[in-house]
């Protein structure tokens, strides 16, 4: 499952994931993870809906800002199924203090919710 999010540096204020969901169509799923990604709250969404992905600005403490990027690909198996990678990352600054990695898992709580 190759993730086509760009790596994380290696400091802690960036998280990067991947997620099979088999028996998910690729499409369904990128809709379910575009209103998973509006419930974390107001930004600025930039859709790209033949890439199946979506690239969204987050501001933090009013003047800090973190970039999200999600993008669905199908799975690798014959399930049909497909695969949610999700990058979450301060533009500034080595430490979040976690900001990230709870945004990531508030989007993936988000979205078990909607499947």
């Amino acid at each position: 499952m190759q993730n086509p999010l760009p790596p994380c540096p290696g400091t802690p204020n960036c998280e990067r994931e991947s997620r099979p969901f088999p028996g998910q169509s690729p499409k369904g799923l990128f809709e379910k993870a575009q209103d998973a990604l509006g419930d974390l709250g107001p930004g600025r969404f930039t859709l790209r809906d033949d890439e199946r992905r979506v690239d969204a600005v987050f501001r933090v403490a009013l003047i800090f800002k973190d970039d999200v990027s999600v993008a669905v690909t199908p799975g690798a198996n014959d399930d049909g199924g497909a695969v949610l990678h999700i990058r979450s990352a301060s533009r500034a600054g080595k430490s979040d203090f976690g900001v990230n990695r709870r945004r990531v898992r508030r989007f993936f709580r988000a979205l078990e919710n909607a499947t």
